[in-house]
């Protein structure tokens, strides 16, 4: 090979290893650069490396949880829509199981399960909305077919939150279904035939056949669930354009950024992650001692 041909190939796997490590060049800026910057602005008064080092933030956060402020509403309204993620997510998987063992109709229901997913949200919260308003539908089924005082759902702290949960299992389950009936189609069949020779009931075969088989699949969402146990929300910009009563941290952090408050947010996220990484990872633990990865 000659020396020209040589210099070549040396300049194309140079370009070539610079070009894949472009990637991990924006991980570092994007990750290490930026989230490094964060955690400095948790323990600093103003800026980092001209202020001195703090934990008045941290003292100000427990301070604040101590209470009924909008930091500790926003923390039990997070911890509620992540329940009621989970929630949904089960019940995704036991459609997914009837849709699996193909009852009456599945095709129509799984189009029916999927159609809300084809409507953009601002469609449908204005819609769920204007069924539940003073002087639409329901407020005319229960204050004039049942005489019960009706009031506006939305403008009281009380129902608030309630509502938006309410228009959270009514709106769909989403797509999430789809995967998991993906993952019973790929249970060997004689598996299932054979737990019907042993007298196998459909409740048994849920329990002790198809969920254990596709567990690695559910367990995966679940703990993809975990990862944003702090972040989890629902749709409160639409409904009530981010009031109080129904705020969460993910928009209690963005308000806080958004007027140009940097050291305590950095704070409170640094310690929802402090606090987020050990339950993600003794979840993980569990999970894979109670029930082991299983292939076939």
């Amino acid at each position: 090979m000659e020396k020209r041909d040589i210099l070549k190939s040396k300049a194309n796997k140079s370009i070539f290893l610079l070009v894949m490590m472009l990637p991990a060049i924006y991980g570092i800026i994007r990750y290490a650069a930026i989230n490094g910057y964060s955690i400095l602005l948790a323990f600093s008064v103003d800026e980092p490396f001209k202020d001195p080092f703090t934990l008045d933030w941290f003292k100000l956060f427990w301070k604040d949880m101590q209470g009924n402020g909008i930091l500790a509403i926003s923390l039990r309204n997070t911890i509620l829509y992540f329940c009621v993620g989970l929630i949904q997510q089960f019940l995704c998987y036991v459609v997914a199981y009837f849709l699996y063992k193909k009852v009456p109709g599945h095709k129509s229901y799984r189009f029916a399960f999927y159609l809300p997913c084809l409507i953009a949200p601002v469609i449908t919260t204005a819609i769920f909305m204007a069924l539940i308003k003073v002087g639409g539908p329901v407020y005319k089924i229960v204050n004039g077919l049942f005489g019960i005082e009706y009031q506006e759902l939305l403008a009281y702290p009380e129902t608030a939150t309630k509502t938006i949960v309410a228009y959270m299992f009514l709106s769909g389950i989403g797509t999430t279904y789809l995967i998991f009936l993906g993952a019973m189609n790929r249970i060997p069949k004689e598996i299932l035939e054979a737990g019907k020779l042993d007298g196998c009931s459909t409740w048994r075969e849920f329990w002790s056949l198809v969920f254990p088989l596709t567990f690695g699949t559910y367990s995966t969402f679940f703990l993809m669930s975990l990862c944003g146990v702090f972040a989890a929300s629902g749709p409160i910009l639409y409904f009530t354009e981010g009031a109080a009563e129904t705020s969460t941290l993910g928009f209690w952090l963005f308000n806080q950024v958004r007027g140009d408050i940097y050291n305590y947010p950095a704070a409170v996220g640094v310690i929802f992650t402090m606090l987020g990484i050990p339950i993600l990872v003794i979840s993980r633990l569990i999970i894979n001692k109670v029930n082991p990865e299983v292939t076939y």
